[in-house]
Protein backbone atom coordinates (compact mmCIF):
# COMPACT_ATOMS: atom_id res chain seq x y z
CA UNK A 1 0.00 0.00 0.00
CA UNK A 2 0.91 3.39 -0.84
CA UNK A 3 1.61 5.70 1.92
CA UNK A 4 0.72 9.21 1.04
CA UNK A 5 2.96 12.14 1.55
CA UNK A 6 0.72 15.63 2.34
CA UNK A 7 1.92 18.84 3.35
CA UNK A 8 0.29 20.70 0.05
CA UNK A 9 -3.46 21.80 -0.68
CA UNK A 10 -5.05 22.49 -4.22
CA UNK A 11 -9.04 23.81 -4.56
CA UNK A 12 -10.67 20.81 -5.19
CA UNK A 13 -14.63 19.98 -5.64
CA UNK A 14 -16.34 17.63 -2.74
CA UNK A 15 -19.39 15.49 -2.59
CA UNK A 16 -21.44 18.52 -2.51
CA UNK A 17 -20.11 20.22 -5.32
CA UNK A 18 -18.72 23.23 -3.19
CA UNK A 19 -15.06 24.30 -4.00
CA UNK A 20 -12.63 23.62 -0.95
CA UNK A 21 -9.07 23.16 -0.36
CA UNK A 22 -7.78 19.58 -0.16
CA UNK A 23 -4.79 18.13 0.74
CA UNK A 24 -3.36 16.20 -1.81
CA UNK A 25 -0.30 13.01 -2.42
CA UNK A 26 3.47 14.99 -3.08
CA UNK A 27 3.88 11.76 -4.73
CA UNK A 28 1.41 10.54 -6.54
CA UNK A 29 -1.13 13.66 -6.63
CA UNK A 30 -4.12 11.79 -5.64
CA UNK A 31 -6.70 13.82 -3.37
CA UNK A 32 -7.58 12.96 0.63
CA UNK A 33 -10.80 12.46 1.08
CA UNK A 34 -12.02 15.23 3.24
CA UNK A 35 -15.57 14.22 4.10
CA UNK A 36 -17.61 12.64 6.93
CA UNK A 37 -17.63 9.29 4.75
CA UNK A 38 -14.28 7.56 5.37
CA UNK A 39 -13.40 4.87 4.18
CA UNK A 40 -12.79 1.63 5.96
CA UNK A 41 -10.18 -0.22 6.57
CA UNK A 42 -10.09 -3.78 4.76
CA UNK A 43 -10.81 -5.91 8.39
CA UNK A 44 -14.31 -3.80 8.63
CA UNK A 45 -15.20 -5.80 5.71
CA UNK A 46 -13.79 -9.21 7.04
CA UNK A 47 -16.07 -8.76 9.81
CA UNK A 48 -18.89 -7.60 8.21
CA UNK A 49 -18.28 -11.07 6.48
CA UNK A 50 -18.18 -13.10 9.31
CA UNK A 51 -21.33 -11.40 10.83
CA UNK A 52 -23.01 -11.89 7.24
CA UNK A 53 -21.93 -15.99 7.65
CA UNK A 54 -23.13 -16.12 10.92
CA UNK A 55 -26.76 -14.71 10.34
CA UNK A 56 -27.12 -16.69 7.08
CA UNK A 57 -26.27 -19.78 8.73
CA UNK A 58 -28.51 -19.25 11.12
CA UNK A 59 -31.31 -19.22 8.56
CA UNK A 60 -29.85 -22.51 7.23
CA UNK A 61 -27.46 -21.08 4.43
CA UNK A 62 -23.93 -21.50 4.49
CA UNK A 63 -21.31 -19.71 3.27
CA UNK A 64 -18.49 -21.89 2.37
CA UNK A 65 -14.42 -20.92 3.35
CA UNK A 66 -13.80 -20.83 -0.50
CA UNK A 67 -16.77 -18.10 -1.13
CA UNK A 68 -15.00 -15.74 1.88
CA UNK A 69 -11.44 -16.44 0.31
CA UNK A 70 -13.16 -15.46 -3.10
CA UNK A 71 -14.47 -12.50 -1.91
CA UNK A 72 -11.43 -11.34 0.12
CA UNK A 73 -9.20 -11.99 -2.47
CA UNK A 74 -11.65 -9.92 -5.34
CA UNK A 75 -11.96 -7.44 -2.97
CA UNK A 76 -7.85 -7.00 -2.34
CA UNK A 77 -7.49 -6.81 -6.21
CA UNK A 78 -9.70 -3.71 -6.79
CA UNK A 79 -7.11 -0.68 -7.21
CA UNK A 80 -7.67 1.50 -4.05
CA UNK A 81 -9.99 -0.67 -1.86
CA UNK A 82 -7.95 -0.26 1.37
CA UNK A 83 -6.21 3.19 0.57
CA UNK A 84 -8.80 4.61 3.16
CA UNK A 85 -6.80 8.20 2.18
CA UNK A 86 -9.17 8.85 -0.80
CA UNK A 87 -11.81 6.16 -1.58
CA UNK A 88 -15.31 6.80 0.19
CA UNK A 89 -17.24 4.56 2.32
CA UNK A 90 -20.30 4.81 0.11
CA UNK A 91 -18.05 3.60 -2.53
CA UNK A 92 -16.55 0.78 -0.98
CA UNK A 93 -20.14 -0.78 0.36
CA UNK A 94 -21.07 -0.45 -3.37
CA UNK A 95 -18.03 -2.33 -4.61
CA UNK A 96 -18.20 -4.93 -1.43
CA UNK A 97 -21.66 -5.25 -2.06
CA UNK A 98 -21.32 -6.07 -6.03
CA UNK A 99 -18.66 -8.86 -5.44
CA UNK A 100 -20.45 -10.53 -2.49
CA UNK A 101 -23.75 -10.75 -4.84
CA UNK A 102 -21.30 -12.41 -7.53
CA UNK A 103 -20.58 -15.89 -4.79
CA UNK A 104 -23.34 -15.44 -2.59
CA UNK A 105 -27.57 -15.34 -3.14
CA UNK A 106 -28.04 -12.69 -0.57
CA UNK A 107 -30.63 -9.22 -1.15
CA UNK A 108 -28.96 -5.73 -0.62
CA UNK A 109 -30.93 -5.16 1.88
CA UNK A 110 -29.83 -7.84 4.29
CA UNK A 111 -26.31 -7.24 2.90
CA UNK A 112 -26.72 -3.29 4.13
CA UNK A 113 -28.04 -4.30 7.31
CA UNK A 114 -24.88 -6.32 8.38
CA UNK A 115 -22.93 -2.88 7.11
Amino acid sequence: MHYHISNKKDWAKIQNGIIKLHPYCNECGVFKNVSSDRGKKIGYFVNTLSKLKKILGNKGYRISDVQIRLILKELSEVEGFEDTWWITYSKQKEIFISIIRKYIKVSKEILESVL
